[in-house]
């Protein structure tokens, strides 16, 4: 805690005492920002590219720009191709699309608790809540966030009244979120207001105003009252040097000046204050914090550093691979985290009403782990094609509860009868039958509910096509025929009927991801068909790997029972072409694969690892 040790030591000889606060200046969000850009000068040459000011001061913007960064107000200004850094404000979706789009190698600077305020507004809007985001209008973190979900998801308010006047009816669910370096005072009141209004409101498990934001206005409320001036070191731009001077007033202060450098400093409302107490924000750099207090020296203030809060917060570097060439193993671990997060908002809304036992075993079922290589292809098709990364993860979480519905069925004695899933009891052996049957049902129908729900896409035609087109994928002339081809085979089938019934069983869910993810991008015409001809090879030839490691493959591996094919005398690639030749054939229809993406040049290249994969998996 802030402590004062003032009262401790004699006067100085001047009489004339400058207070500095602590903690002041740079917090670790803004020191990370700032590092990414030197780091990126250093790794990949001058010139980079900086979308906007990398941080609200001048004078840092000026220091980068002399070592050969140059910014930007809009990607359209940035060569294609080119390393290009995104402001730790944070930006909102449409910003990173447009970098894709243009083919520009992208770091993401945006501060990890920014980051989290995006996640947060990010599950009230799947969870269906109307965002109440407490900030000021126009300032870039409120534009970011704003840019996560869609127009009209989010009202901003900057005070009670603003609250009093929202045109919402009182009864509607909503959840707040609060800029980061808003005034913890005025939120605390604007929040009061909320809670007065509205009867259901989430609130964010923890406070959404940074910790250096708190910490210095904490730090500078203490000396306010002390002082007879208080100076704010920072940009003028910078908004939580703005509220250090509010909150100085608020506390008690007669007067207070925000000030970048010594030279801006008003000295002639210094006259006659004996005690100053000064301050600098979060991004403001410790070199103007010393000129202000040298400047102050001539002056005859005697500097006096006061306790405060120790700051040991830090963050992890921003990495200097471009968004654009992470791994495809990076990107997945990413997609799942968002994918999970997703689910997890709508199975706790969705058990709301329903018994508990059957919320439990859908939760058992859905959250049970796996590669997701559904959600992941709907994502990776979506971004390609430049759909919304929001649109896209819902309907991703659509897809995987109806997988899960599926293996759920599938597991039951009268199909496969498997008693493990993933490495653990399949749903009808951790919970029994018939709680599996109703669970797969209510999964199956929250699949299509979801896919109707503005949230997969704001245009209802769109909606209905991916309704359609999930009918068409399952029922029976998909998955279901597929499934019953496979209980009831022909005797001595074909290839070509064992390989219909393969597709149907693991191609069309696949294809509906890429489906799905056409739908939602507006792709039609040649580049739709290229994609559907690519998600029925890589269908087909993820199945003929599933036929192989079922016969090569361990259950520790897998997860499940391998050698059952076998065993119930099932007409698979296997028995049909032999191991080596189904191993040829899946490496087939991955060649074809990859003629299919052609057409998409470098865009694809994701989409080609993922080929690779269906054909050199181990589980």
């Amino acid at each position: 805690m802030t402590h004062d040790s003032a009262a401790l030591r004699p006067e100085p000889a001047s009489g004339k005492i400058l207070l500095l606060a602590n903690p002041r200046g740079f917090c670790a969000g803004v020191q990370r920002a700032i590092t990414a850009v030197e780091d990126a000068l250093s790794l990949h040459g001058a010139p980079v590219y900086v979308r906007r000011h990398i941080v609200h001061n001048q004078r840092v913007v000026d220091r980068l720009r002399a070592r050969g960064a140059i910014f930007v107000s809009e990607l359209a200004e940035v060569p294609p191709g080119a390393v290009t850094i995104l402001s730790a404000h944070g930006v909102p979706q449409s910003v990173l699309r447009e970098g894709r789009e243009r083919g520009l190698r992208t770091l993401d600077t945006t501060c990890p608790l920014v980051a989290r305020v995006h996640a947060h507004v990010l599950d009230q809007y799947h969870a269906g809540r109307h965002v109440l985001l407490i900030g000021h209008q126009g300032h870039p973190e409120i534009i970011g966030t704003l840019g996560q979900v869609p127009p009209g998801a989010i009202s901003v308010v900057g005070s009670p009244a603003d609250v009093g006047g929202l045109r919402l009816a009182d009864n509607i669910a909503v959840a707040y979120a609060v800029q980061t370096t808003f005034a913890v005072h005025e939120a605390a009141t604007i929040i009061a207001a909320i809670k007065e209004r509205f009867r259901d409101v989430s609130v964010p498990r923890a406070t959404d105003i940074c910790y250096a934001t708190s910490n210095r206005q904490e730090a500078i409320e203490a000396l306010a009252t002390r002082a007879g001036h208080v100076i704010v070191v920072g940009d003028p731009l910078s908004s939580n040097a703005r509220r250090l001077v509010e909150v100085s007033l608020a506390a008690g202060c007669r007067d207070a000046q925000l000030v970048p450098d010594p030279e801006s400093l008003d000295g002639s409302r210094l006259s006659g204050v004996d005690v100053v107490a000064l301050t600098a924000a979060a991004s403001a750099p410790g070199e103007a914090v010393d000129a202000v207090v040298d400047r102050l020296r001539t002056m005859g203030y005697v500097p006096e550093e006061v306790a405060g809060r120790i700051e040991a917060a830090s963050f992890k570097p921003v990495s200097m691979t471009p968004i654009e060439e992470i791994s495809l193993d990076a990107r997945s671990d990413a997609v799942r985290r968002d994918l999970e997060r997703c689910l997890e908002r709508v199975l706790v809304s969705a058990s709301a009403s329903a018994p508990p036992r059957l919320c439990e075993a859908m939760r058992y079922a859905v959250l049970g782990g796996g590669k997701r290589l559904r959600a992941l292809l709907t994502v990776l098709v979506a971004e390609m094609l430049g759909a919304e990364y929001r649109h896209a993860i819902w309907i991703a979480a659509a897809i995987e509860c109806l997988h899960a519905q599926s293996l759920v069925h599938d597991d039951l004695p009268c199909m496969d009868d498997d008693d493990f899933r993933r490495g653990k009891p399949s749903l009808h052996r951790a919970y029994d039958e018939a709680t599996a049957v109703l669970a797969g049902d209510a999964l199956l129908a929250l699949a299509f509910e979801m896919l109707a729900d503005e949230r997969a896409h704001p245009d209802p035609a769109v909606r209905v096509r991916l309704v359609s087109a999930l009918a068409r994928t399952i029922g029976k002339d998909g998955l279901a025929l597929g499934q019953m081809m496979d209980l009831y085979p022909e005797a001595d089938a074909p290839v070509a009927e064992v390989e219909r019934c393969e597709q149907l069983k693991t191609g069309n869910l696949l294809g509906f991801c890429v489906e799905g993810a056409t739908l939602i991008a507006g792709c039609e015409g040649p580049d739709r068909d290229r994609l559907l001809r690519f998600s029925e090879k890589l269908g087909l030839a993820f199945q003929i790997r599933d036929d192989i490691l079922d016969r090569v493959g361990s259950a520790a591996g897998m997860g499940k029972r391998v050698g059952k094919d076998r065993a119930a005398g099932r007409r698979t690639a296997i028995e049909i072409l032999g191991l080596d030749g189904a191993r040829l054939r899946s490496a087939s229809l991955a060649q074809s694969c990859l003629e299919d993406l052609e057409q998409f040049g470098a865009r694809a290249a994701r989409l080609r690892e993922i080929a690779g994969f269906a054909i050199s998996r181990m589980h």
